[in-house]
C-alpha cells in the first residue's frame, strides 16, 4: 500500500492511499467517494494534472499534459511518459508539494530539536546589508517544499536501495556533510566560520548564485544579516536581503527548512525590486537551531532558469544549518570563555596592582607593547626572524603572559614593593634623630667645658673670652659637619645615586663617633645603614632584591597550576623567562640566548621600556622616550637584550600606546 501526502500548499495535510491508481487535479466533476481522484484547491494546477499508478510491484507517475507541469527530482516530467517512484520522492505541482510513501507515515513529524545560538549573534558583529521583509500580508506565496531536519537521517537510510545512481548520490551528499562537519568543527572565530560556510555552500551547491546568513533576535523579533556572498562577483556594499514573510514565519516559527521552486514566477515575490534585479528563481532556506531557540537562518538562491534546487539539496542545506548552528554555539561559548578568562586576568592584574598603586597600569601597558611588538615581528622580513610567525592564538598567549608576568608579586611583602629609597622612612627618621642627638651631645660637651673654665677662675677675663670663642667655633664646625653629613646621607639615599667607595665621603660618616652623656661612644651611622646606603644603585638591599626577584618564580608556580588549553600552554614559561638576559646574567634561571623563548625576549624589551618611562614609580620619575630607548640600546650593545627585537621595536613604534589601552591604564 502506498500513500501520497500533501505537505505544502492550499491543501497541506491532505493524504490519500494508493491501491492501484490515483489522479490529482482540481476537477469538480469527480465523485466525492471516488478514492482514485484527489481533488486539490490549488489554482495553479490543471483539472487533471497528474496520475500515479501501480504496475506490478512498482509505482509510476506521469504528467497528464498539465499547463504548469509536474516536477520530480527537480526536473519537469515529459507529459504522458511514466517515471518510476521511490519511497520518499517529492513531487511539485503548481504551488503544492507532495510526498510519495510506500507505507503510511504520520504527516506531523516532530520538529528538530530546538537550538540556542542567539548569544553568538552579537549586535556588534559587522553585517553586509539589511533585511527587508517583502510583505506582511497573509496572502503570500506558498513554499514548494518543507523538510523536518529530525527526519533527515531516517530519510537517507530509507532511500538506500539497489539503485546504483541513487546510492552514488547518497554517498555524495553524505560526503558533503562530513566535509562540512570536519571543516566547521575546529573553527571558533565567528567571522572565519561565516566565511567558511559561504565557501562550502558554493562548493556543494553548484547551481547556487547567492547565499547569506541572517541572525534572529527572538526578544524583539528582529533580524539582521551576518554575511552575504555572490558566487562570481563582489557583494555590493549595503545590498538589501529580500525575505518572504511566508518563509520567515515558516522557518523561524515552525523550525522547518523550506524551498521555493520559482520565486520570480510568483506574482507577489517576483514583483519585489530586489528579486527582479537579482532574477531569483529557486530558493532554499533553513533555520539555525540550537536548544529550543532559533538563532537565524541561512538562505541559498539561484537566478539560473535551468536550475531548480532538489529535495536532496534542501536536506543537505538543513544538515549544514544544523552543523553551522552547533559551530556557532561553540564559537559563542568560546567567546564567553574568553570573556570570562579576560575578566579573570583583568581582576588578577588589578589585585596585584592594588597592593602597589604606584605601578598601576604597568601590566596593561607591558601587554600592549608586547602584543604590538609580537605582531611586528610576525610581519618582519628580517633575516633570522623570517620563520617566526604568530597565529592569533599565539599573539593572545603572549598578551596573557604579559598581563600576568608580575602576578607573583602577591608573594612579596608590600613594604618592599613600595620602597622608594634605600632607607625606609622610619629608618631615615631614626638616623635624623641620631644626628640631632649628636648635635645636642656636642653642645652639652662644649657647655660643660666652658663652665669648667669659668669655675676654675684662674684665667683672666680676656683669655676666658678667647677660649670661649674657640669652643664656640669648634662647636660650630662640628655642627656644620653633622649637617653636611645629613645632606650627604639624604643624597646617597636616593636610588639613582651611584656610590663610589673610592671617591665617596660616606666612609667619613661611617667613621664618625660621638659620646653621649655617659661618655659612651656612639656611631653616627650604623653598620646596617652604611651597607644599605653604599649600594651602587637602586633602593633595595640584597635580601630585598632577592625577594623581589622571587616574584618571577612565584608567577611561574601560580601559572603552572592553571590547566591551560593547547594554544595557551606556553604562558607559564613565557612569563618565567621575561627577566632573563642573553648573556646569562638574568634571573631566575640564568638562561642563555638560545634557551630563552622568543616571546620572552619580546616581553623583556617591553617590560624594561615601561619601567623606564612610567612616571608612577616610587623610586624615580619616568624618563623621556628617547632616553629610555638609549638605555635599552646600551643593554643591547652589552649583549643582554636581542638586537633584532629592539630594532623592530623602534622601527614599528611598538613603544607607542594605543589610545584605548592608555586610557584604561591611566
Amino acid at each position: 500500500m502506498a500513500e501520497l501526502i500533501i505537505r505544502q500548499g492550499p491543501d497541506s495535510g491532505a493524504r490519500s492511499s494508493i491501491e492501484h491508481e490515483l489522479t490529482l487535479g482540481r476537477s469538480s466533476h469527480s465523485r466525492s467517494n471516488d478514492k482514485s481522484f484527489l481533488r486539490l484547491s490549488d489554482a495553479e494546477i490543471s483539472r487533471r494534472h497528474m496520475r500515479i499508478y501501480k504496475d506490478g510491484s512498482n509505482y509510476y507517475v506521469e504528467d497528464l499534459h498539465s499547463t504548469n507541469g509536474t516536477l520530480l527530482h527537480g526536473k519537469f516530467l515529459k507529459p504522458g511518459e511514466p517515471n518510476e517512484l521511490k519511497d520518499g520522492d517529492e513531487l511539485y505541482l503548481g504551488n503544492s508539494q507532495a510526498i510519495f510513501r510506500l507505507r503510511a507515515v504520520p504527516v506531523n513529524q516532530p520538529s528538530v530539536a530546538e537550538f540556542d545560538l542567539a548569544p553568538a549573534m552579537k549586535s556588534g558583529h559587522k553585517s553586509t546589508g539589511e533585511v527587508h521583509v517583502i510583505s506582511n500580508e497573509e496572502d503570500q506565496p506558498d513554499v514548494s517544499m518543507i523538510v523536518d531536519a529530525s527526519q533527515i537521517l531516517l530519510q537517507l537510510r530509507d532511500k538506500v536501495s539497489g539503485d546504483a545512481d541513487l546510492n552514488k548520490e547518497l554517498v555524495k551528499r553524505m560526503q558533503a556533510m562530513v566535509q562540512v562537519s570536519i571543516a566547521l568543527g575546529a573553527i571558533t572565530d565567528l567571522d572565519e566560520l561565516l566565511a567558511k560556510i559561504m565557501e562550502l555552500i558554493f562548493e556543494i551547491f553548484e547551481g547556487a548564485d547567492r547565499a547569506f546568513v541572517v541572525a534572529y533576535n527572538a526578544k524583539n523579533n528582529q533580524t539582521h544579516p551576518l554575511i552575504m556572498k555572490h558566487r562570481d562577483s563582489e557583494t555590493p556594499e549595503g545590498e538589501e536581503i529580500a525575505l518572504s514573510r511566508t518563509i520567515i514565519d515558516q522557518v523561524l516559527e515552525q523550525k522547518h527548512a523550506l524551498m521555493l521552486v520559482d520565486a520570480l514566477g510568483d506574482q507577489r515575490f517576483g514583483e519585489h525590486d530586489s528579486v527582479q534585479d537579482l532574477a531569483i528563481r529557486s530558493v532554499m532556506c533553513a533555520p539555525l537551531l540550537y536548544e529550543n531557540d532559533v538563532l537565524g537562518l541561512i538562505q541559498v538562491d539561484t537566478s539560473q532558469s535551468s536550475h531548480v534546487f532538489t529535495a536532496e539539496d534542501l536536506e543537505v542545506l538543513t544538515g549544514i544549518s544544523a552543523q553551522m548552528a552547533i559551530s556557532m554555539k561553540n564559537s559563542q561559548l568560546y567567546q564567553e570563555i574568553e570573556g570570562l578568562f579576560e575578566g579573570f586576568v583583568t581582576a588578577s592584574v588589578q589585585a596585584i596592582e592594588a597592593r602597589d598603586p604606584s605601578t598601576a597600569g604597568h601590566s596593561f601597558r607591558v601587554a600592549d607593547h608586547t602584543e604590538q611588538l609580537a605582531m611586528a615581528v610576525d610581519r618582519t622580513d628580517e633575516y633570522g626572524l623570517r620563520e617566526v610567525e604568530f597565529s592569533r592564538e599565539q599573539v593572545q598567549e603572549i598578551r596573557y603572559a604579559a598581563l600576568l608576568h608580575d602576578f607573583g608579586k602577591v608573594g612579596v611583602r608590600e613594604h618592599i614593593l613600595t620602597k622608594a629609597k634605600k632607607l625606609y622612612p622610619h629608618e631615615m627618621a631614626e638616623l635624623k634623630l641620631r644626628v640631632k642627638y649628636a648635635k645636642a651631645c656636642l653642645e652639652r660637651k662644649a657647655y660643660k667645658e666652658l663652665v669648667d673654665l669659668y669655675q676654675n677662675g684662674d684665667l683672666p677675663p680676656e683669655e676666658f673670652q678667647v677660649r670661649r670663642a674657640q669652643l664656640d667655633e669648634k662647636l660650630h664646625q662640628e655642627i656644620n659637619r653633622l649637617n653636611e653629613f645629613l645632606v650627604m646621607i639624604m643624597e646617597v639615599n636616593e636610588p639613582e645615586y651611584v656610590y663610589d667607595k673610592n671617591t665617596g665621603r660616606l666612609h667619613e660618616v661611617n667613621d664618625y663617633r660621638f659620646h653621649d652623656r655617659e661618655e659612651q661612644e656612639i656611631q653616627l651611622l650604623s653598620d646596617f645603614e652604611f651597607s644599605v646606603l653604599s649600594f651602587s644603585r637602586g633602593s633595595l638591599n640584597p635580601e630585598e632584591r632577592r625577594e623581589i626577584e622571587s616574584h618571577v618564580s612565584h608567577t611561574f608556580e601560580f601559572l603552572s597550576l592553571i590547566p591551560w588549553t593547547g594554544p595557551f600552554s606556553g604562558i607559564p614559561d613565557i612569563a618565567h623567562a621575561h627577566h632573563e638576559k642573553l648573556d646569562g646574567t638574568g634571573y631566575p634561571q640564568g638562561l642563555m640566548a638560545d634557551q630563552i623563548p622568543v616571546q620572552s625576549k619580546i616581553m623583556a624589551i617591553a617590560d624594561i621600556y615601561d619601567a623606564l618611562t612610567a612616571g608612577d614609580r616610587p623610586y624615580r620619575s619616568g624618563v623621556p622616550t628617547e632616553t629610555a630607548l638609549h638605555v635599552i640600546e646600551k643593554e643591547v650593545k652589552l649583549g643582554k637584550l636581542d638586537e633584532q627585537m629592539f630594532k623592530i621595536f623602534v622601527d614599528s613604534e611598538s613603544y607607542k600606546l594605543r589610545d584605548n589601552l592608555a586610557s584604561r591604564s591611566s
